[in-house]
């Protein structure tokens, strides 16, 4: 008889407890989508070109490392300022040849919207309404000479969301 009482005070507890278990959920999906941009050659703008030494400092983002390594790259994902409306980057080409060395600064407004994406994952910025302005350094030795936005939304990193011809 006591073991059988030790049973169904098994069995109920386990009744009781189990529904209070939930499944534990895992954040896949990326939060907040950086700004995505591609970079194509001036003379063919169909295809992508490099950027020779690119590197990429982000001005108004507080993050441990402001500054992005691209080598070899054709594209890249700068963090936006999810705390302003504004975020400012120096793209340098040429970055290790003190003599070739060329910065280009453009500065990048938007709106943000939060959106709650499910309880693992929490709320994500998306940036609306982006517009990109370029600084003017130097007229005559500028290396970004065109900037097109494919994208005023920027919700994903599927695709390009601006393009630069150099």
């Amino acid at each position: 008889m006591k073991k059988e009482i030790t049973s169904l005070f098994l069995f109920l507890t386990t009744l009781v407890l189990l529904p209070s278990c939930e499944r534990d959920e895992i954040c896949i999906d990326p939060i907040t989508p950086k700004l995505y941009i591609a970079f194509y050659d001036l003379d063919d703008p169909e295809s992508k070109k490099s950027v020779n030494n690119l590197a990429v400092e982000i001005l108004d983002v507080d993050i441990e490392n402001n500054t992005l390594d691209t080598l070899g790259r054709d594209s890249i994902g700068i963090p936006l300022n999810i705390y302003e409306n504004k975020t400012t980057v120096v793209l340098t080409a040429n970055s290790r040849d003190n003599t070739l060395i060329n910065q280009d600064t453009i500065s990048i407004t938007y709106d943000t919207e939060e959106v709650f994406v499910g309880r693992s994952c929490g709320y994500k910025m998306i940036f609306n309404n982006v517009n990109i302005t370029k600084g003017f350094e130097s007229l005559e030795n500028q290396w970004i000479k065109s900037i097109s936005i494919e994208q005023r939304e920027i919700e994903n990193e599927n695709k390009a969301h601006v393009t630069v011809l150099h």
